[in-house]
């Protein structure tokens, strides 16, 4: 019944359905793609005023439509209203449209302007189209899950979470299928298996395993152009994706975790509670080999590389070995200064001195 509801508010009125596979709207009927919601408003209104609505619902076999609707209005006659609820009470009453009103519309409705996206529901801000669309998921969250919680709009997805996170020990891959007793494996075999990794380049079609990876890969190979992030809110720019979307939760949303002892405030819970041990002192994380304890679980794991027989750094100039990077980067500011950069990393002055002890060998 909600999905016929959405059908006869498609057919009758001005919500624009819309798919989203990118970070451009696509149209549902002809498959054009639009980085700017207005653009694809005049090209719904110009281009699809006749349209089988069956076609909008083509891609979307269960859960609900997405449907711009900004510019909402009965196609009937032609009444303005502000929200999906309000027109669908409307097709209803004044136009006699056999909606049931007793079931959900089967509709997520969203008011789109180009560089203000913002949650038609609650008002949150949003960074990109996408993040806006995962956000007014939320809204539609009705089937959890009993083991921990998380929560979905659908029933496929959930049975889909509950057989790749909760099968007992084992862990299967997304792409090839492929079943492993622990994470562990899981994570090595994502290491080496390029044909799982699931970032793929349109142009030559090689797959990397992150996004920045192949943002890279696109920079360095195909001469795509260094991408900036741009704050809609202040303007500040940013070379990094991920500096951007903690700026901007931060400063320009309530979607943050504020500190209750200084009032600083942290992208994520995990970061403040990391940050919270500086007011309370705390230290809950003991090595299990000497005496010592960190506030921080990271400061002990790299703690334990001390016990570690296995030596990761090495100075290529006196073969001195490490077990952490701090006591290498230390080695090297104290003992080789004029060969290092301030970070710690060998300049080319040493590169040509090691050139020259090889010669000489």
């Amino acid at each position: 019944m909600a999905r016929r509801n959405a059908e006869f508010i498609v057919r009758f009125s001005t919500a624009y359905p819309f798919r989203l596979p990118e970070d451009s709207m696509v149209c549902v009927y002809c498959c054009d793609s639009y980085s700017d919601p207005a653009m694809y408003r005049r090209h719904m209104e110009e281009e699809h005023q006749n349209f089988n609505v069956r076609m909008a619902f083509v891609h979307c076999s269960e859960g609900y439509i997405k449907v711009d609707c900004t510019e909402l209005r009965c196609r009937l006659c032609s009444e303005p209203f502000d929200a999906l609820e309000d027109v669908a009470q409307h097709l209803f009453h004044k136009h006699e449209q056999p909606l049931n009103l007793s079931f959900e519309l089967g509709m997520q409705p969203f008011k789109l302007e180009k560089d203000k996206l913002i949650c038609a529901i609650c008002r949150a801000k949003s960074l990109c189209l996408r993040q806006l669309s995962r956000h007014t998921q939320t809204h539609f969250l009705k089937y959890t899950c009993e083991a921990c919680g998380k929560s979905y709009a659908t029933m496929t997805p959930l049975k889909h979470h509950i057989t790749y996170s909760h099968t007992g020990q084992e862990r299967i891959c997304r792409k090839c299928k492929k079943t492993f007793s622990s994470l562990t494996e899981k994570r090595q075999h994502l290491q080496d298996s390029k044909s799982c990794w699931s970032h793929l380049c349109n142009v030559c079609g090689e797959r990397f395993l992150s996004w920045t990876i192949k943002q890279a890969h696109l920079t360095e190979v195909h001469g795509a152009p260094k991408r900036t992030y741009v704050c809609p809110e202040c303007l500040e720019v940013f070379p990094d994706r991920k500096k951007f979307r903690v700026h901007f939760k931060i400063l320009h949303t309530d979607d943050n975790f504020v500190c209750t002892c200084c009032g600083l405030k942290f992208d994520t819970k995990r970061n403040l509670e990391n940050h919270r041990v500086v007011h309370t002192k705390e230290k809950l994380f003991p090595c299990p080999v000497c005496s010592k304890s960190f506030p921080r679980k990271k400061n002990l794991v790299q703690h334990m590389w001390i016990h570690s027989e296995l030596k990761r750094f090495s100075c290529t100039l006196c073969n001195k070995q490490f077990n952490q990077r701090v006591s290498w980067k230390t080695h090297m500011k104290y003992y080789h200064p004029d060969l290092v950069n301030y970070d710690g990393m060998q300049n080319n002055n040493a590169k040509m001195v090691l050139t020259a002890l090889r010669n000489d060998e």
